[in-house]
């Protein structure tokens, strides 16, 4: 071979090779970052919201996933994602969150249905976060009142209270003083109890008891969550009423629940990955709220503890969860569906105080009931 077409032939693999390496640097690649035992059904969501827009995992965007379990754990799996300059990172809960923005001021970050972004210190504002953070939240602080109220109403001799938390999540104090507030208005006085690693559940009932609590309502907080079947189990077995923050806690085998739920800010937070990816920037993307919100119920948990529900009450609840033998199965059953009407927020970007929800502020549309 001449030396002339030596240099030709090298000089063409050079620029195959440069051209390949051009259209894997073209393809973004996202970190997302979850509770280890977070609700599957969750990333359905959000990678259906993201398919809807034309990324296709492994086609025109890679995904690397990354879970965690306690909170101190998600500092090490966001330096591990940052060193990989990855292009976005999109965060599940408040732990991930707060650990991507400590660890990255450049690489764009994606909420997903993340309580009070505010609160935690990782954006400036709902309406303009100037950050590398935006996303969606689930944040709807007057509903702590509102679970209070319900669990009032099904258990009328109701003066003590205790609160699952986790205390390493900034914004469940918050919480905790919210009821505070609340129950002073009611005469109940209230307990936290501190739950930060699995271990802690047992000894948390055990403080509840000896607080002598007669029910029971949790702070919004994704290691709380992830107690959720543990704490279905305890309050089952100490036959505590509880109501929860999440219709996952139902389906765990809980009581009662009242909350906008996950799956709407995952889909929702989709659009955020698609519009940061076409070069928006984070810092000026207003953060989307909750626009609904879901009343859920067990009916096995109810009979187990001899409650039953205020035909009112009864008759708000969008989803009745029963349980044959030890699975539980979900069964829209010709009820209402609860939205609330965000007066004067063009983007319905964050729930408006209201003093209460039942039955005034909510707007009922029948589902159709389920077969037998």
């Amino acid at each position: 071979m001449s030396f002339y077409r030596a240099v030709t032939l090298g000089l063409a693999l050079l620029t195959i090779v440069q051209v390949a390496d051009t259209n894997a640097q073209a393809v973004p690649v996202m970190g997302y970052v979850a509770a280890k035992n977070a609700n599957p059904k969750r990333l359905e969501v959000f990678k259906k919201g993201l398919a809807e827009l034309g990324y296709i995992e492994g086609k025109n965007i890679r995904i690397e996933y990354r879970e965690a379990v306690l909170d101190a754990e998600y500092n090490g799996v966001m330096a591990d994602l940052v060193d990989r300059k990855i292009d976005l990172i999109a965060a599940a809960n408040v732990a991930a969150t707060r650990a991507a923005a400590k660890a990255t001021k450049t690489i764009r970050i994606v909420m997903l249905a993340v309580f009070d972004p505010v609160g935690i210190g990782v954006v400036k504002s709902l309406e303009r976060p100037g950050t590398n953070v935006t996303g969606t939240t689930m944040y709807a602080p007057q509903l702590v009142g509102e679970r209070l109220r319900m669990l009032k109403r099904i258990v009328p001799n109701l003066d003590k209270v205790a609160m699952a938390l986790n205390g390493n999540n900034a914004n469940n104090a918050a919480q905790f003083e919210l009821l505070h507030s609340e129950a002073q208005k009611l005469g109940i006085a209230v307990e936290s109890l501190d739950i930060r690693k699995p271990q802690d559940v047992d000894a948390a009932f055990d403080k509840a008891l000896a607080f002598g609590a007669k029910g029971l309502v949790n702070a919004v907080d994704t290691f709380i969550n992830s107690r959720r079947f543990a704490l279905a189990a305890g309050a089952a077995k100490h036959k505590l009423p509880f109501v929860y923050s999440d219709v996952e806690y139902v389906m765990a085998g809980g009581l009662l629940a009242l909350g906008p739920g996950h799956y709407e800010g995952y889909y929702g937070a989709a659009k955020y990955v698609g519009e940061i990816l076409r070069g928006a920037n984070p810092a000026d993307l207003p953060i989307a709220g909750p626009t609904q919100f879901t009343m859920s119920a067990n009916r096995t948990a109810l009979e187990r503890l001899g409650l039953s529900l205020p035909s009112d009450l009864a008759a708000q609840v969008n989803e009745w969860t029963i349980e044959p033998g030890c699975i539980a199965v979900r069964c829209q059953r010709a009820v209402a569906s609860w939205s609330v009407s965000l007066v004067g927020q063009k983007r319905q970007r964050r729930p408006r105080p209201v003093a209460s929800l039942f039955p005034q502020q909510l707007q009922k549309r029948k589902l159709a009931a389920c077969s037998n």
